[in-house]
Formats: C-alpha cells, sequence, structure tokens
C-alpha cells in the first residue's frame, strides 16, 4: 500500500482485533493503529510491523476461522449467470452502431 491518504482496516470479527488506518477509530495521522476491542493498543508507522504485531496477537489469541462449507451448485443457474453475465459485458463493450454506417452517402466512395 502507498502512503496516501486511503482508508485501511484489516479486522478479525472472532476476536474484535483490527489494524486500521484513517479511519473513524483511530487519529487521523498515518499511523497504523492496533485496534482491540474498540481501544487503541499500539501504532505503528508501517504497515508490514503492525500487521506482523496483528498476526501475532491472533497466533496468540488461538483464534482458529471457521470452516467454509462449500454449496452445491445448480448447473442451470450456474449456465444462466454465464450467459446473462457475457450478454452484459458483449452490449457495455461490444461494437457500437453508427448512423449511416456503411450506406455511402455525401463524401463517400467515389465523391460527389
Amino acid at each position: 500500500m502507498n502512503n496516501s491518504n486511503e482508508t485501511y482496516r484489516h479486522y478479525i470479527p472472532g476476536i474484535d482485533v483490527s489494524v486500521e488506518r484513517y479511519t473513524a477509530n483511530v487519529p487521523n495521522d498515518g499511523k497504523y493503529y492496533i485496534v482491540k476491542e474498540g481501544k487503541v493498543v499500539q501504532n505503528f508507522r508501517s504497515m508490514k510491523h503492525a500487521e506482523d504485531m496483528f498476526k501475532q496477537l491472533i497466533a496468540e489469541s488461538g483464534f482458529k476461522p471457521k470452516p467454509q462449507h462449500s454449496q452445491k451448485v445448480n448447473p442451470v443457474d450456474e449456465t444462466l449467470e454465464r450467459i446473462l453475465s457475457a450478454k452484459a459485458i458483449f452490449w457495455a463493450e461490444g461494437p457500437k452502431q453508427t448512423k449511416g454506417r456503411g450506406k455511402g452517402g455525401k463524401g463517400g466512395r467515389g465523391g460527389v
């Protein structure tokens, strides 16, 4: 991430800890803050150091994400979604009709 004024937030809801920058929860000074249970714990000038501390807090907490259950996908719904997506892309980016295209006219082939 560059040093612009972009908002940054990396949050783990299971343990209520985050790394934040330029959010409503932290001072607007460009530093990266570790926020735990709504309270600022520490701040860092670099995102790398803040993320290292963030990972350490997660490891110390013993947090394990909940396993993701895959859902069966209906092939008909998937095909329909693919067709509608392709259609939307075609009409958004496809060839555009222009007035008088291919009809010659004034100044067309052969001149006037």
